[in-house]
Parts: structure tokens; C-alpha cells; sequence
């Protein structure tokens, strides 16, 4: 009882960063014909750590009858790293076995991490497409379907715990690790961690809304809302392990 598995944040790990960054934004909404609308959107964003980045958005509404319609878009994404996944460290204590063992997670820039293969970390893009359907069966309800697929390049994850698992074999690596650790400021740790661009996924998904707005007499209007979402997140491909 009483047991803490965080060592919390040492003086060491102090640190005094920051970025900058400004964009713009532009849109364009247009009627080609009845019932279709259409929205182009362009975003240039600038970074001062990451340079340059234009994203942009297509989407379409086409309502061929009154109260039931389809739509679509198709738009690109980015997403800079943040500063705790560039420059954050920290202690924890898991326990591998039944046995506790120390485990550091370094910032990327940190020479512990880049010892045993860290690189600067990537911003994160992404391809985004969705299409769906909606309608208004009766009055006061609605239902909404979205099918939707986002594809996400250069993920940033953690690496596997590094320097574990000390027994046969691997005894020899762990005791390389918690070696290197040691000389590189790491007392007394036997295993280490850290944020790299590991992953490419494809992520699908269905999204269905069913919202019903009534009057309920002299208790007001009432709206009921219903919701189903279904998704699943395939791995793509994965990053060769730090180091080789």
C-alpha cells in the first residue's frame, strides 16, 4: 500500500523550450447547381521548427430530394510533434517478470537516446476520406452514416522498453544498456524508452446518428440522440528497431 511506481521528474531533466508558429486560411463555398454544394479549403501553416506545410480540403453535399442527401470530402493532414514527445524525460518503475526494473524516457535530443538510436523526430501526415449520407425521414429526426478512412504516415509511438528481459542471450545487451545509461547520466537504470516516427496506419471507420427533436406538452421540446461508431486501426508498416 502506499507504493509509488513513478521516480517523478529529476533537476536533470530541466529544460527550456519552445516553438512559434503562424498560418492562414482560406475557403471557398459554391452552388454549381441545385441541391449540390461544394467547399474547397487550402491551409499554408509555418513552423519554426518544422518548416512549411499546405494542406487542403475538398467536400461535396449533393441533396437530389428534399431531405435526403449524400456527401463526401477528401482533405490531407499534418500534425508537428509536440514538445513533450521532442523534449520530455522522465523515470518509472515497471515490474518485467516480477521483478522491478528502473526505466528512463529520454527526449529524443538527449546523448543517452541517440546512443541507442533516437533520431529527430518527423511531423505526422495523414490522407483523410469520408462518405456519408443523410436524412429526414420525419419530421424532427435525423440520421446521419459516415464511412471514413485516414491514413497516417510516420506515427510517433514509443520504442519497446530497450535493455530487459536480462537472462541467457539478452543478459549481454542489458548489461550493454544499463552500461551505456550509467555513463550518460543515467544512474542505477536498467532500460530505456523513446518517441520515434514508428508506424504507418490505415485506420476505417462507420459513424451512424440518429437525433430526434420533439415537444414534449408543457414539459418543452426534448431532442434524443442515439450513436454507433465502429473502427479499426491496421498497421501498415513499422520502422526498423532503433539502431539497425
Amino acid at each position: 500500500a502506499g507504493a509509488q511506481g513513478s521516480r517523478g521528474i529529476p533537476a536533470s531533466a530541466e529544460t527550456n523550450v519552445g516553438r512559434h508558429s503562424w498560418s492562414a486560411y482560406a475557403e471557398l463555398d459554391a452552388d454549381p447547381m441545385e441541391g449540390l454544394t461544394t467547399t474547397l479549403a487550402g491551409r499554408y501553416e509555418h513552423y519554426s521548427d518544422f518548416g512549411s506545410t499546405w494542406n487542403g480540403k475538398f467536400a461535396a453535399r449533393y441533396e437530389p430530394v428534399q431531405g435526403y442527401a449524400l456527401r463526401g470530402s477528401v482533405s490531407n493532414g499534418f500534425r508537428a510533434p509536440s514538445l513533450h514527445q521532442q523534449y520530455f524525460t522522465t523515470f518509472s518503475t515497471n515490474f518485467i517478470g516480477g521483478v522491478p526494473v528502473d526505466i528512463a524516457t529520454p527526449s529524443v535530443t538527449a546523448p543517452a537516446a541517440r546512443a541507442l538510436g533516437a533520431q529527430d523526430l518527423k511531423p505526422e501526415k495523414s490522407v483523410n476520406l469520408s462518405l456519408g449520407a443523410t436524412a429526414n425521414p420525419l419530421r424532427g429526426l435525423t440520421v446521419t452514416a459516415d464511412w471514413y478512412r485516414i491514413k497516417i504516415k510516420d506515427r510517433i509511438v514509443l520504442t519497446e522498453i530497450l535493455g530487459t528481459g536480462g537472462t541467457g542471450n539478452a543478459a549481454p545487451v542489458q548489461a550493454q544498456v544499463t552500461a551505456l545509461l550509467a555513463t550518460l547520466g543515467f544512474p542505477q537504470v536498467a532500460a530505456a524508452r523513446f518517441f520515434i516516427n514508428g508506424l504507418d496506419t490505415t485506420t476505417r471507420g462507420l459513424d451512424v446518428v440518429a437525433s430526434y427533436n420533439f415537444r414534449a406538452g408543457d414539459l418543452g421540446r426534448w431532442s434524443l440522440t442515439a450513436a454507433y461508431n465502429r473502427n479499426k486501426t491496421r498497421i501498415d508498416s513499422r520502422a526498423a528497431p532503433p539502431g539497425e
